[in-house]
């Protein structure tokens, strides 16, 4: 029976990525589900097709990071008044062949590409920090483990294709984070910042806080070290809090940390579905979501804890601006983080609650797909202003 499992898990896989691979293939012409009226502009936008592919009923309602980010940026497209072509960012074969009055691509696969075939103002769309930071901050943090523990890891999120070119291209950057994520793009001239988002919730499971400021759930995507799981479990060993960690555990990364894994206070359940009755019932034993990690733009697994009302214990470079709620991790060190988690599960149920209800006032008004439609919208137009600036400035200039 479990041979069979496995055969039918990976017969299963090798259909989702060949589904996967065909829809990456495709390209969208002319979307304009959200114009008011025949636009009159027209937008290419390299970034995801197949969030888009299905009709609008049964598209992706639960995972905003990429799938709502990929629906939502040919939305607010379509509200400023452009018909939107979209083509995956890494697409190798397809080539622009229309007029565009604007491009918005991501990553540094394709974008000089399609960029050289394009008119008009060239926008990149970056859902982390800058790249060279990314990667300097991984790297520092792979170096760091190896002088804890002496074993040497494997980079795993490192940004492998350079972002350079495409940056300095650019009309303007518009990246996913707070002011702090903008300000890794210093020395760029034009920048703009967004929010990422959560899909609202239908009901919000009430917590008390009584029985669970002891838990801590680590909820993130691949990347072990980046994320910032080997410094975690080194800091709650011995200690009193449980830890759930929701991610799927690399091979190497177990090898190394195998003792830690199997800790009576660490309860690994591997990768686990948003919004899954797995998933709120780990989340509804746990008042903190917790990821001391290394670089993002704005981790989307996060935002999706606190949609639930836990409290984020992050550091900086989560880029999540933690207002009144949040804890802060000045120093991602094991022995810091121990401390950190000692201090939030010596704080009471009333404050927690406290918390927890602004975080979910916050969440309703600054991570919403519609908060993100409007401030990606504005950052767009910020961005044009700023090339219309340019070529005027330059105009001057040679007159």
């Amino acid at each position: 029976m479990n041979i069979q499992r496995i055969l039918q898990a990976a017969v299963y896989t090798r259909l989702g990525r060949f589904a996967r691979m065909v829809a990456d293939g495709m390209v969208i012409r002319d979307f304009v589900e959200s114009c008011a009226r025949p636009p009159s502009k027209r937008a290419l936008l390299a970034y995801l097709v197949a969030p888009l592919l299905p009709p609008p009923s049964l598209r992706d309602r639960i995972l905003f990071s990429n799938h709502g980010l990929a629906q939502h940026l040919a939305h607010a497209l379509n509200e400023l008044d452009y018909s939107v072509d979209v083509v995956h960012f890494d697409n190798p074969s397809w080539t622009p062949n229309r007029y565009y009055d604007l491009f918005i691509g991501h990553g540094g696969h394709q974008f000089l590409r399609f960029a050289e075939k394009v008119g008009g103002p060239k926008l990149y769309f970056s859902t982390g920090m800058y790249w060279r930071s990314w990667n300097s901050c991984e790297s520092e943090r792979l170096h760091n483990l190896t002088c804890r523990t002496g074993h040497l890891l494997p980079r795993d999120r490192a940004i492998d294709h350079s972002e350079e070119a495409a940056n300095r291209l650019a009309t303007g950057i518009i990246c996913l984070g707070n002011t702090e994520a903008a300000r890794t793009y210093e020395g760029f001239p034009v920048v703009a910042r967004v929010n990422n988002a959560a899909f609202p919730l239908s009901s919000v499971p009430e917590k008390t806080h009584a029985d669970t400021r002891r838990g801590f759930l680590f909820f993130a995507g691949r990347g072990n070290v980046h994320k910032g799981l080997d410094v975690l479990l080194e800091a709650v060993e011995g200690s009193s809090a449980e830890l759930h960690v929701c991610q799927h555990i690399e091979p190497e990364f177990e090898r190394v940390y195998e003792r830690l894994l199997r800790l009576p206070n660490v309860h690994v359940h591997g990768f686990i579905k948003m919004r899954s009755p797995a998933f709120e019932s780990i989340a509804a034993r746990c008042s903190w979501v917790i990821l001391p990690t290394c670089a993002e733009g704005q981790p989307g697994s996060v935002l999706e804890c606190m949609a639930y009302g836990l409290i984020p214990v992050l550091p900086v470079r989560a880029h999540v601006d933690l207002g009144d709620f949040g804890v802060p991790i000045d120093d991602c060190s094991p022995l810091r983080l121990r401390r950190i988690m000692d201090e939030c599960m010596r704080t009471s149920r009333l404050e927690c609650l406290a918390r927890s209800q602004s975080i979910l006032a916050t969440m309703a008004r600054d991570y919403t797909p519609l908060s993100f439609r409007t401030q990606f919208k504005a950052a767009v137009e910020y961005c044009m202003r700023a090339a219309s600036s340019t070529v005027d400035e330059s105009a001057l200039r040679t007159s």
